[in-house]
This record gives C-alpha cells, sequence and structure tokens, in this order.
C-alpha cells in the first residue's frame, strides 16, 4: 500500500497551511460619504377607521376647492355682467327700455343699487330708461347723490330718453330723484309732493334718570361746540314744554342744515321742472302731499298714468315700434355667497339679547343721536 501523502505541515507544525498576515489584520474602514444601501421598512398596516377617515378629509378637502372655484368664476361673471335684467315685455327687436326700480326707503344701499344700475346701463346703453319710483324718501346724502346718477348718466347718453313712473308714494325724497327726467307720470291713486326738509333728534335724559344713570358728557377746550344739537343725553325742552338755553342754541344749529337742504330741494325742482317758476316751486315747497290730480294741476308731474303708461311713453320718444322695443327691468341681487345661493337679509333674522354686547349698545345710542336730515314724507 501506498501511504497517503500528507499535508504540508505549516510553521506551528499543526500541518494547517500558513495564513497570511494581511488576511489578520481587521476589515478597513468604509470610505467618507459612504452609506449602506437603504432597505425598505415593512409595511405598516393601517384600520379600517383611518382608512375611511383619510377618504372622508380628502373628499371635503376637493370639493371645497371645487366650490370656491365655481363660485369664485360665477360670482366674478356676475360683476363683470353688472345688474341684470330680466323681460318685462317682450319684443321682436334688438331695440330695449329698461325699467329701474326705486323702491322702499333712499339710503345709503339704495344709493349704491341705483348708482350700479346705471354703470351696467352705461355699457350698453338702452334706448330709454323708466325710473320706477315707489318710496317715501329718506337720506338728504343718498337722495341727492341718486339725483347726480341720473343727472350724469343724462349728460353722457342725451340721446337715451328718461321717463318717471310713480307707484304708490313718491314723496320727498321720492319725488327728489325723478327731477332729473324727462317726463313724469304718477298712478291714480299715488301721492306725491312733501317738498321739505326734515330732522329728527331723540332725547333719552328723563329715560337715563328713571334708570337711574348719570351721563356726564365732555369736550374738548378746542372744540366747545362739539355736544350742540349733539347730545342725547340732554332736553331741548323744560317741563313746562318751553326750549331751554341750550335747546334754543340746538335748534338754530338744526335750523340751519335744514334751510340749506330745502334750498337744494327747492333748486333741484325748480331746475327739473323748467314750466314752474321758482317762485311757484318755493310756494309748493312746504311740505304739503299732493294727490296725483292736484300735482298735475300744481305742474309737478307731466301725467296720470301706469308704469306701462310711462313705458309707452318712453318708447314713443324713444321714436321705436312698439312691437319690436323690448322691455326689460333691472333686478337687485344681494351680494355675497349667500345672496348668490338666494338667501336674503331682513325679516327672518332673530337677535337675541345674548347676542347684545355693550359695545353694540353703545354704538346704537350713538348712532341714535347722530344728526340725521331727511327728505321723508311725514305723517302728522
Amino acid at each position: 500500500m501506498h501511504d497517503e501523502p500528507r499535508p504540508h505541515a505549516g510553521p506551528d507544525g499543526s500541518g494547517r497551511p500558513p495564513v497570511s498576515t494581511d488576511a489578520m489584520r481587521a476589515p478597513a474602514p468604509p470610505p467618507p460619504g459612504y452609506l449602506p444601501p437603504a432597505y425598505p421598512a415593512p409595511p405598516k398596516t393601517r384600520g379600517v377607521a383611518s382608512k375611511v377617515l383619510t377618504s372622508l378629509l380628502a373628499t371635503v378637502i376637493l370639493l371645497s376647492i371645487g366650490l370656491n372655484i365655481y363660485f369664485g368664476i360665477f360670482y366674478a361673471a356676475v360683476i363683470a355682467a353688472g345688474a341684470s335684467e330680466s323681460e318685462y315685455r317682450a319684443g321682436s327687436g334688438e331695440e330695449r327700455v329698461v325699467i329701474v326700480p326705486v323702491v322702499g326707503g333712499i339710503d345709503a344701499e339704495m344709493q349704491s343699487f341705483v348708482r350700479g344700475a346705471f354703470k351696467s346701463l352705461d355699457k350698453k346703453p338702452p334706448a330709454a330708461i323708466v325710473l320706477r319710483v315707489d318710496s317715501g324718501g329718506g337720506g338728504v346724502t343718498a337722495s341727492d347723490q341718486i339725483w347726480h346718477t341720473i343727472k350724469a348718466y343724462k349728460a353722457k347718453h342725451p340721446e337715451v330718453e328718461v321717463v318717471a313712473s310713480f307707484g304708490g308714494i313718491a314723496a320727498s325724497g321720492g319725488y327728489y330723484v325723478a327731477t332729473p327726467t324727462d317726463y313724469i307720470f304718477c298712478e291714480q291713486t299715488g301721492i306725491t309732493g312733501s317738498i321739505g326738509v326734515i330732522a329728527q333728534i331723540p332725547s333719552v335724559e328723563g329715560m337715563i334718570e328713571k334708570l337711574g344713570v348719570e351721563m356726564n358728557v365732555v369736550v374738548a377746550d378746542g372744540s366747545t361746540e362739539k355736544a350742540t344739537a349733539n347730545n342725547l343725553f340732554e332736553d331741548w325742552q323744560n317741563e313746562s314744554g318751553e326750549l331751554t338755553e341750550e335747546g334754543e342754541k340746538n335748534q338754530a344749529v338744526i335750523k340751519n342744515l335744514l334751510n340749506s337742504a330745502w334750498a337744494r330741494f327747492v333748486e333741484v325742482v325748480d331746475e327739473g321742472r323748467p314750466a314752474l317758476s321758482t317762485a311757484e316751486v318755493e310756494a309748493l315747497a312746504t311740505g304739503d302731499i299732493f294727490t296725483a290730480g292736484e300735482a298735475l294741476e300744481n305742474g309737478l308731474i307731466n301725467e296720470v298714468g301706469y308704469l306701462d303708461d310711462a313705458v309707452d311713453k318712453a318708447i314713443a320718444m324713444a321714436g321705436l315700434d312698439p312691437q319690436e322695443t323690448r322691455v326689460t327691468m333691472v333686478r337687485e341681487r344681494q351680494a355675497g355667497l349667500l345672496g348668490l345661493l338666494g338667501a336674503r337679509s331682513g325679516g327672518g333674522v332673530s337677535v337675541s339679547l345674548g347676542d347684545v354686547s355693550p359695545e353694540a349698545v353703545r354704538t346704537w345710542l350713538e348712532e341714535l343721536g347722530e344728526v340725521r336730515l331727511s327728505y321723508r314724507v311725514q305723517f302728522e
């Protein structure tokens, strides 16, 4: 038998092959900036409730974004289009007559609406305009601003005929705003006139005394007249009903304001009714209310008739064919998102005493004491 080859003995005599000194050294460190390979983390499991909540939240966000975009585009289109017009009477042609309503109290909101309506009609002027007035008047400034709006529109568009149509009442400020028109109708049962100015300034001194409250009014040294006719916590009359010294002073200040507003009223009527002399206008400017027949007799209107009569007159004055002329009416639209959705403010809103803050009460009292002149009909 042949002997099996024996492995070469290492230097240590163990028979293992020699190990190099390099293999015995520690592994070299990784180079700078080296990152070990990333391994994906094991997927996390989510519960059903978490998935539903996430989906619901995403849906709400997407719906909110969609609604904002939709209403933004819609509202921008509404603003760009100006005041809306609805059909009042159909016509086969392109020419149109537009009815602009002035209905209700004349205040800043009404002035803004009328201004917006005429601004819209400035972009696409009609052949004629019918100003439909059914108002007992309102603020001096608001009435004069509406007058100015109509006056400026007529100056810019002299070819557009403007006819006024009075409903059940077109008195004081309601008559004031119609004075720039070319022709005035008043319904048979309507009342008009009341050319005059009134100011109603309350005094709550008696009420404050009953509540056991003392109101102290202090003014700066340089504004000694600040409280004149501006202090609702002081009665103008004594117990005998006579004006106190301060009351006489207050009344003189208000009278000056009223007389100035009255003179302005006479001026616009005198300008708008050239057939009347200034003396005749002043004789009619006593604040008296006139029936349609009396107003016609006194020259304050041109004819007794209804809205359709005013429309027909406007069509005739513009030289149009009644069968071809379209008649539209400007519709007031509520501003804001709630208005676009059809909501209206006013009668349906209730306010509880819990909603009234001390600051709101203070503001209400301050507004109550403000001197406000009115071209408003007043029934004694």
